[in-house]
């Protein structure tokens, strides 16, 4: 192994290094990092480069606050099966080798993760298809003796998203559950090939909606890190303050949907109006309900109304302290919480989960401390962290996160606020960048050649902590539980199916 010095090399960036390995090399790597307390996997991806495939692993060593970009070759056998070392690495497996067509070795039986049935040599995708001898593959799943597969969707209910669950049972218990998520699929990461910076932002933002700030800074930190400009310390403090807007009107609808989820109709009321109260706030301060088109490459493209920021934050968090001490004060919404949808700390680890999902369950990790950008390297970011994993802990963590928030917000716009952009040239190279979304972290690694996409790869929260939503649905959960835990993670079908 050695360092990165190719041409095609990892840009040089702050809290990043690159790395570049022999294919015989790559298991071993993965088995010593894998094992090295507190190194996490974060990303695995491939890249056409060269008319050959290029796969990257993105590790956060989150003590060392750094990420070490590893990338490797892959020639005629691809590469080891690193999940069976890396189980977070899954996923990432089956993506590979449905937009490449490139399969771990030893015959690992993958799962469909986008491409629908019946496209698989048909559907556009960033490389070639796999194998015209060798179908897409699915993992096979048996159900026998007295239990039977429940299928709910994947038209699931008005305003939300499209997704099948196979719902594994024997009567009202939860034995297993399958999803399947390819109905979504937009190709993104395709759409941005060959786009220029200003409309692939205006792309990423719509990734995934309801992370549109959280995605779109990932982006922008990555695009200003290969052209070499630093943006204003007062227009990245009215990033945060758009970034934390969207953590609390996030935080306040999943608030809402786990009243929805659990009967308590008043609750769900009250919640509504305090996630209203919160989307009329980020329109008044920066033009926008959900907040698109605040960022640009550069810095923003629009003025925050701090008058409004600081008039009208203060009563609508008095609303939602309220709201949460009635809720935490009703016994028939606490009991279906406590002990429902649990994650455990080990498998929160070995699935390498971010975001509220991950912090519920013991892991105390956060890109905004741990990997500080823009002005968080100037804030003491608090970071709420809970051990028992279930409902009870993952909305008690949101809503310590909407406490801090709130803080941050306002400890930013007193530190004044800015607007305007710095000139991008168009650059060629390629970085990583990072931010933490109100999923969790979300990794934008861009490739630039003179100002135009040649890659970006998108892995927003949701990818990580779709992972794990199954097992956490098997943990002694029955049918009734599935959207209570399905409103506590808080994810979005279209972050993974992208």
């Amino acid at each position: 192994m050695s360092e990165d010095t190719t041409a095609r090399a990892e840009h040089p960036m702050a809290g990043t290094s690159s790395l570049l390995l022999d294919r015989t090399d790559v298991e071993l790597h993965v088995r010593a990092m894998a094992q090295t307390p507190g190194v996490r996997f974060a990303d695995f991806f491939g890249s056409i480069e060269d008319g050959e495939l290029m796969i990257r692993l993105v590790w956060g060593l989150d003590r060392e606050q750094e990420f070490r970009i590893v990338r490797w070759p892959a020639r005629g056998t691809g590469y080891p099966p690193l999940s069976e070392v890396a189980p977070a690495a899954f996923v990432e497996e089956c993506e590979i080798y449905e937009q490449f067509g490139v399969s771990p070795g030893k015959g690992r039986a993958l799962n469909r993760l986008v491409i629908p049935p019946r496209a698989e040599h048909s559907f556009p995708r960033l490389g070639e298809a796999p194998p015209h001898d060798r179908p897409l593959p699915h993992a096979p799943h048996y159900v026998s003796g007295e239990a039977f597969e429940f299928p709910f969707g994947p038209v699931r209910g008005v305003g939300q998203e499209s997704m099948y669950m196979g719902l594994v049972t024997s009567g009202e218990e939860l034995i297993d559950l399958y999803l399947l998520q390819w109905h979504k699929h937009r190709g993104i990461e395709r759409r941005l090939g060959g786009e220029e910076v200003a409309r692939a932002l205006f792309v990423v933002e719509r990734t995934e909606g309801l992370s549109a700030v959280g995605n779109g800074w990932a982006f922008c930190r990555a695009v200003e890190a290969i052209a070499e400009v630093v943006p204003h310390p007062a227009v990245e403090r009215s990033r945060g303050v758009a970034l934390e807007l969207e953590r609390l009107y996030n935080h306040a609808a999943a608030i809402a949907a786990l009243c929805q989820s659990t009967g308590l109709v008043v609750g769900q009321a009250q919640a509504e109006m305090v996630l209203e109260q919160l989307l009329r706030l980020n329109a008044s301060v920066f033009g926008h309900r959900y907040l698109f088109g605040v960022l640009a490459p550069g810095g923003t493209s629009r003025a925050a109304d701090v008058d409004a920021l600081v008039t009208l934050l203060p009563p609508i968090m008095d609303s939602l302290r309220r709201l949460v001490d009635a809720l935490w004060s009703t016994n028939s919404f606490l009991d279906r919480l406590e002990s429902c949808g649990v994650v455990t700390p080990a498998d929160a680890a070995r699935l390498g989960l971010v975001g509220p999902v991950a912090r519920a369950s013991g892991q105390d990790i956060d890109t905004r401390r741990d990997h500080a950008f823009g002005p968080y390297g100037d804030l003491a970011v608090k970071v709420p962290v809970r051990a028992t994993g279930d409902v009870m802990a993952r909305m008690s963590v949101m809503v310590a996160e909407m406490e801090e928030s709130a803080r941050l917000t306002l400890d930013l716009a007193g530190a004044g606020l800015g607007a305007g952009t710095v000139e991008v040239p168009p650059a060629t190279g390629s970085a990583l960048g990072w931010c933490e979304s109100p999923r969790g972290e979300s990794l934008l690694w861009v490739d630039l050649d003179a100002g135009r996409i040649r890659r970006a790869r998108v892995r927003p929260g949701s990818v990580r902590n779709w992972r794990s939503f199954d097992d956490a649905a098997r943990s002694r959960n029955v049918f009734t539980d599935i959207p209570i835990i399905e409103a506590s993670f808080w994810l979005t079908v279209a972050g993974l199916a992208r």
